[in-house]
């Protein structure tokens, strides 16, 4: 029942994770009735998408496209068999905090994504395992993980913040950098949002139609 479970959450997972032609990235995530689905669509100046599979510790499935020395590819989104998952937004870097050398280095940012979804299952588990580090070092980018409970965690080169609403809509800014989300001007958050303003579904037509509409 559990390889049942984690072949259907690897599916959806592929299903709703597209790759775009030179447009900004966008990610969402829909929790209902016990149920959570994320997606995202990502800029394609790499035209070579990949998903692969990993089995080192927790089983994990990850997309991404750029090469990350001769024979492997850098993660931009994974997810794990316990329906942990994360999805990566480029941004600029934010100036409000400053790095944290007193932490542990992020020696390759490839191994350090890999090692959280193959090693933790929450978003608590997360953000205790990276607030270990001096993640400044991931800059012009925005991290995205969420779990299956539906609780969601932003990462940010200089904070990091959590949350639990039933929806919750992120494009290529940082949150921490916004004091009116009412002023964003990104087409694709627009669009994310107002699709959910009135109606929320966690079905596979519904996530798609969502999708494309924050890809338009």
């Amino acid at each position: 029942m559990i390889v049942k479970k984690t072949v259907a959450c690897f599916t959806f997972f592929i299903l709703l994770f597209n790759f775009e032609e030179g447009i900004p990235c966008s990610s969402y995530k829909i929790t209902l009735d016990g149920k959570t689905m994320m997606g995202s669509n990502y800029d394609s100046w790499l035209e070579a998408p990949m998903i692969w599979f990993e089995t080192n510790n927790y089983g994990a499935v990850f997309t991404g496209a750029r090469p990350d020395g001769k024979s492997r590819t850098a993660p931009q989104s994974g997810m794990n068999e316990f329906g942990l998952g994360f999805i990566t937004l480029a941004t600029a870097t934010p100036e409000n905090g400053a790095p944290s050398p007193a932490k542990k280095p992020i020696a390759n940012r490839t191994d350090f994504l890999k090692n959280i979804v193959h090693t933790c299952k929450t978003v608590d588990e997360v953000r205790a395992s990276i607030d270990q580090y001096d993640h400044s070092t991931l800059s012009e980018e925005v991290l995205l993980f969420v779990d299956k409970s539906g609780k969601y965690l932003v990462v940010e080169p200089y904070t990091m913040s959590t949350g639990n609403d039933s929806t919750y809509v992120l494009s290529n800014f940082c949150p921490s950098t916004i004091t009116d989300f009412s002023t964003i001007k990104q087409r694709r958050y627009i669009n994310g949002t107002a699709f959910l303003k009135n109606k929320i579904d966690t079905s596979v037509s519904f996530c798609t139609s969502l999708s494309d509409t924050m890809h338009v």
